[in-house]
């Protein structure tokens, strides 16, 4: 369900690429620091663009310090953010993904899941002792989706909504404490992951039918194929998603953003709908 959001390439500075190369790398590397070596394997654009709107928001920033890769030794060192954003959403990424594999693991026996699992359990174990309230609000919310799937829900407003709002969690840590910033980063949050959610699933359809997984989209559709369902939702999503990322952008337009600028603006108002386009517009071969 991750690797949707991240940055257009071609439409970035090669100093703000670098930026968020920066970000990326630094972010494995405090991840190891804080959490654990092995839960590094986890590391996602997504979580790296919420390092990159926190450190962007917080109004208390920290050095920068240059590092180099062990296993890339021949790159230029990156210049690591030192700050709260980047521990925290080290954190965050390492809970969340644990806690998707023990839900995929719950749910459809996923063995894949199953090895995964202990690479980040020590890793997890550190982030919730530093964000407990954080870990259970994202288990809660996983559980109640979990509950829905489990119940063959077909209405997709509500599984997508179990998941936008553990990214509206994550978007609203305690160190950002101004009640203004905290609501327009929620509903940042809260959109992305809807959208995170529908896109997920819209690429999902066929894998799911020929499978016999969970679907919220293959639901109550009577004889129609996978791939007649899937023509029949490019149309509807394209409206729908778009809306969803012009409430994202409303969101993002309102928050103080102090630094990262290029970047975020290059992922809100470009690579999204970039992505967008893509997952709806591919060609799929039918089942």
């Amino acid at each position: 369900m991750f690797g949707y959001v991240t940055v257009c390439k071609e439409e970035l500075s090669e100093e703000a690429y670098r930026v968020f190369r920066d970000y990326y790398c630094g972010l494995c590397k405090t991840t190891g620091k804080r959490c654990s070596h092995l839960s590094r394997a986890g590391l996602s654009y997504d979580i790296t663009f919420l390092a990159l709107m926190l450190s962007a928001v917080d109004a208390e920033d920290g050095p920068t310090v240059q590092k180099r890769c062990a296993l890339h030794p021949r790159r230029d060192a990156v210049r690591v953010p030192v700050n709260r954003a980047m521990d925290y959403a080290a954190g965050a990424g390492v809970m969340l993904t644990y806690l998707k594999l023990i839900d995929d693991w719950k749910d459809g026996r996923s063995i894949k899941s199953l090895f995964a699992i202990p690479l980040f359990y020590f890793g997890m174990k550190r982030a919730k002792k530093r964000l407990p309230a954080l870990y259970g609000g994202i288990n809660g919310y996983l559980k109640k989706l979990r509950e829905l799937e489990k119940s063959g829900c077909g209405d997709i407003d509500k599984t997508a909504d179990c998941f936008a709002k553990i990214l509206e969690l994550l978007f609203t840590p305690d160190f950002i404490e101004d009640a203004a910033q905290r609501r327009a980063l929620a509903w940042l949050g809260y959109n992305i992951g809807r959208w995170i959610y529908v896109m997920d699933a819209y690429s999902d359809i066929l894998k799911d039918a020929k499978r016999g997984e969970y679907n919220p989209f293959l639901i109550g559709n009577g004889r129609k194929s996978a791939q007649e369902i899937k023509n029949g939702l490019k149309e509807p999503l394209t409206v729908s998603m778009t809306f969803t990322l012009e409430n994202a952008a409303s969101a993002y337009d309102l928050l103080t953003v102090r630094k990262n600028r290029e970047v975020l603006d290059n992922i809100i108002y470009v690579a999204l709908k970039n992505k967008q386009d893509y997952v709806l517009g591919e060609n799929n071969e039918s089942l």
